[in-house]
């Protein structure tokens, strides 16, 4: 009889218009396949928002970029680090593809009712797509609907609920708790089983690597009451 496998808790905590927060998404997609085979693993998307104080028509973003890298030289760099990253975990997209950058609150409520029908992968990995593949504004209702119905969840329902005000301050109170405990300074991060984690979309092999030794040094916690 096998042994039973142990239990591992991630949580990774991300903004839908985080480039490299869709890398690191990959990345642990990579990490739980080789992951699963030693522990019986939890994955719970989190919500970050890396600008709370975007106005509701969003801004734009070859503009907002400019503003805050405006040494062009360096913005180079980034791009040349963000495809060398995209190519590790098998991406292909153009951060010049959005042409603004929406407010994200909508997207996380998708995301944490999704994961209440454990499709939190799948909504968060439509979302990614829809903003960063095909530059969709993931703010506007419509767009958000076509989503949930690529996931496979109940469109008119969905509707209803993004329409009313349900969840809306609770993801903003969650993504600001997790700017201002002061110990988030950036996203992707992976919190493993409540206690340890780290920063950044590791190469995909060090991401398993990182949250292998966290894993060894931690123990679970009883997702029996899971939030």
């Amino acid at each position: 009889m096998n042994a039973k496998k142990p239990p591992l808790v991630i949580d990774m905590i991300s903004d839908t218009v985080c480039p490299w927060c869709y890398i690191g998404f990959r990345g642990l997609d990579w990490a739980v396949m080789g992951l699963s085979f030693n522990y019986d693993i939890s994955v719970r998307y989190r919500p970050y928002r890396l600008d709370p104080e975007i106005p509701p028509e969003g801004r734009d973003r070859a503009a907002t970029m400019a503003r805050k890298f405006p040494d062009a030289g360096q913005r180079a760099q980034m791009l040349e680090a963000l495809k060398i990253s995209m190519l590790d975990v098998g991406l292909d997209f153009s951060p010049e593809t959005p042409s603004r950058i929406p407010d994200t609150t909508d997207s996380h409520r998708l995301i944490r009712w999704a994961q209440e029908e454990d499709k939190g992968r799948e909504m968060m990995s439509a979302l990614f797509d829809a903003y960063w593949q095909h530059g969709e504004d993931i703010s506007q209702l419509e767009v958000l609907i076509q989503v949930v119905t690529e996931v496979g969840l109940d469109a008119e329902g969905y509707r209803e609920r993004l329409k009313s005000s349900e969840d809306r301050e609770a993801v903003r109170q969650e993504a600001a708790e997790y700017r201002g405990a002061g110990t988030i300074q950036g996203v992707p991060t992976f919190i493993i089983n409540e206690q340890l984690g780290f920063q950044g979309a590791l190469p995909k092999a060090e991401l398993m690597a990182g949250i292998r030794q966290l894993a060894e040094e931690s123990s679970a916690p009883d997702l029996e009451e899971d939030d």
